[in-house]
């Protein structure tokens, strides 16, 4: 039935949530730094993989990234892992207080079995678990053992970087966005099936015939003969409909549904956001719960992403040919979570523009335009270029423009003259 009437709202909570969540950098404390950490996350195709991390942790509650690297290729690798789900994902191992991973279980499927590595700080345990549906110890075959060191002996430490979602101290598993949202999912559900049959026989109304048997093959214009004889005086014929159910009520209770939903999950309705034409500051306040909400998540994960990017460098000095710009520290870097009006963005930068240099100007409406840093390098440069070839065509009209400065000096006489 859920596949048939299902007025999914969960889907909305979740990509409400994670579109807000998008990394435009991390940097390094030296452009050095920024520039070699640029190019990992371009070589990992960073985009599409922030936004399956960001939407499972927001809608699992968590999520992971592992950090490789391919000595084929000579890069590090990101990948996205999914929390364990009962039959593939990471397992993470806390300490006692829940606050440093010791290590990771990743589970996957090849064919009819599965595979388990098993990561610590210094070494990664690989099995081979064949056939039974639950896991036990003694149904693995250890299929083998490597270090996970640096040069110098030290371990490497878990590969694995943990993204939680509503992360709490002392817990070591994030609370998934819509984890109170599904009861009232399901209640919206089967109000939409009431809704739906109560249609349905307003459609197709029940008939009752009393006191004698309708014919089957009654159509409009035809009469109805109520037996052979007619009726006697205490006889009694009557034809009626069942009476219909109202819609109405359940329009009202999958109303009230909806924005239960809403206000569980701190997500702004579509119906209630208003028009293109509302103010930044009107579309803020009436998100001002998701916003709260998305900010969390990106200071809590933003120090995730540094971690991984701190690991990444640590794993190119180990296995690359070359070492990465040393950084003390990484800055995650985040697109600003705020929905604006794009026409009162541009309006406001147009106000500053002959108070802000170009450069600057040009930041204020890239988020309008999707401008990243290059493409703002590259619209100064084209402008630079363009000036320069208008100020040398206008300078071939100018008087004498072409002359040397011989040509246009006067004669020394004439010049004595003018003295």
């Amino acid at each position: 039935v859920t596949d048939q009437f299902n007025d999914n709202y969960c889907e909305m909570v979740v990509d409400s949530m994670a579109d807000r969540l998008v990394v435009t950098a991390i940097e390094g404390d030296t452009e050095a730094a920024t520039e070699w950490s640029s190019t990992v996350l371009q070589d990992n195709r960073f985009d599409g993989l922030q936004m399956d991390a960001h939407t499972a942790t927001v809608r699992d509650g968590d999520s992971f990234v592992m950090v490789s690297y391919d000595s084929e290729r000579g890069r590090v690798l990101l990948t996205h892992e999914p929390a364990y789900d009962g039959t593939a994902g990471v397992i993470p191992v806390y300490d006692r207080m829940a606050r440093e991973l010791v290590a990771a279980v990743k589970v996957w499927v090849e064919g009819d079995d599965k595979r388990i590595n098993l990561y610590y700080p210094d070494r990664v345990e690989k099995y081979l678990f064949k056939g039974a549906a639950t896991l036990s110890r003694d149904m693995l075959t250890k299929l083998d053992e490597a270090e996970w060191v640096d040069a110098t002996g030290r371990a490497l430490g878990v590969p694995l970087f943990h993204l939680r979602n509503k992360p709490q101290t002392r817990r070591s598993t994030g609370l998934s966005e819509i984890s109170g949202v599904i009861p009232l999912q399901d209640a919206l559900n089967r109000t939409l099936v009431s809704m739906v049959l109560t249609a349905e026989l307003t459609a197709f109304q029940v008939r009752v015939a009393r006191g004698f048997d309708p014919p089957t093959n009654l159509s409009p214009g035809m009469w109805v003969v109520i037996g052979p004889d007619g009726l006697a005086n205490d006889q009694i014929a009557d034809a009626s409909v069942m009476e219909q159910g109202q819609i109405v009520p359940f329009i009202a209770q999958a109303d009230w549904l909806i924005n239960q939903i809403g206000t569980i999950s701190r997500t702004p309705l579509p119906s209630l956001m208003g028009g293109d034409g509302e103010s930044g500051e009107a579309l803020k306040e009436r998100e001002k719960g998701l916003l709260s909400k998305v900010t969390k998540f990106t200071v809590k994960n933003g120090n995730v992403w540094e971690d991984v990017m701190a690991y990444a460098a640590r794993l190119q000095n180990t296995f690359g040919t070359t070492l990465a710009p040393a950084s003390l520290r990484w800055f995650c870097r985040w697109q600003s979570v705020e929905l604006r009006n794009q026409s009162e963005v541009v309006k406001n930068a147009v106000l500053v523009a002959d108070r802000v240099s170009e450069r600057e100007f040009l930041r204020m409406i890239a988020p309008v335009f999707n401008w990243d840093a290059a493409k703002i390098e590259a619209i100064l440069l084209e402008r630079a270029e363009d000036t320069s070839r208008n100020v040398g065509a206008a300078g071939a009209f100018l008087p004498q423009f072409n002359l040397t400065q011989a040509e246009v000096a006067p004669p020394a006489a004439q010049q004595t003259i003018a003295a």
